[in-house]
């Protein structure tokens, strides 16, 4: 089993290890596939296709009719970290842990969901876009945050939020494309994880082969951008 740390002087704000270690699996892969599927045989497929384009840490959602049947396969059968993103309520936090989802996204803040996750002892992303909201994300003891819609501002707006708020990790998400061009600057600027939709497909529109294809051209942008922020440190 691997276990992960921080480096660099930065501090967690978990140190529950179920929390360190996500995180460091999200930060290793530096790309998240994040899932909108037509339904669970949908997304079963996709997730099982960026597998084997590499990627372990991918993130279902909430706008897939029926994600935790998919989710339910996918942990049982599958050596694979599942989240569930589009998260509104605790109600869905706590049937997605039962479920053996390993983090939590959504696309707002919403206290309740941050602090049942918080209690449940799994990572919590939530959404935010202004100063105030990462803010209140921290203060509500957010794993990180879910930078979205992050196509609307320039990378250099994240080292903004990060200069004043050190120690707060962001996954950026929304509009993004899986190009070097697209993913290394916000990596450049300090982003723990890109989140991609769309930029990767689906095995029912796009074939499964394709996705795996998408999945592994972006996993090798991904792991040749910037080194100089720091990084999470995984061993053996």
């Amino acid at each position: 089993m691997r276990s992960s740390s921080w480096s660099a002087g930065v501090v967690p704000v978990s140190s529950d290890s179920r929390v360190v270690d996500v995180l460091g699996e999200i930060a290793a892969q530096r790309i998240v596939p994040v899932l909108r599927s037509r339904g669970p045989a949908d997304a079963i497929a996709t997730a099982r296709a960026c597998a084997r384009g590499g990627m372990r840490v991918i993130e279902l959602t909430h706008s897939t009719a029926d994600v935790e049947s998919a989710v339910r396969v996918l942990v049982e059968q599958d050596d694979l970290i599942v989240g569930v993103g589009t998260v509104t309520d605790p109600d869905q936090v706590r049937a997605s842990v039962a479920l053996g989802a390993r983090f939590i996204v959504s696309y707002a803040f919403d206290s309740q969901v941050v602090e049942t996750a918080v209690e449940l002892g799994v990572v919590v992303i939530p959404g935010a876009f202004t100063a105030t909201e990462v803010a209140n994300c921290r203060r509500a003891g957010a794993s990180a945050v879910k930078l979205f819609p992050a196509h609307l501002v320039e990378p250099s707006y994240l080292g903004d939020l990060r200069a004043v708020m050190p120690g707060t990790e962001f996954m950026v998400t929304g509009g993004i494309p899986s190009t070097p061009e697209g993913i290394h600057p916000w990596l450049d600027a300090g982003a723990l994880a890109v989140g991609l939709g769309s930029a990767l497909g689906n095995a029912a529109a796009d074939g499964a082969d394709e996705v795996e294809r998408r999945c592994r051209k972006a996993l090798g942008i991904g792991q040749a951008g910037s080194k100089e922020r720091p990084q999470w440190q995984t061993s053996s």
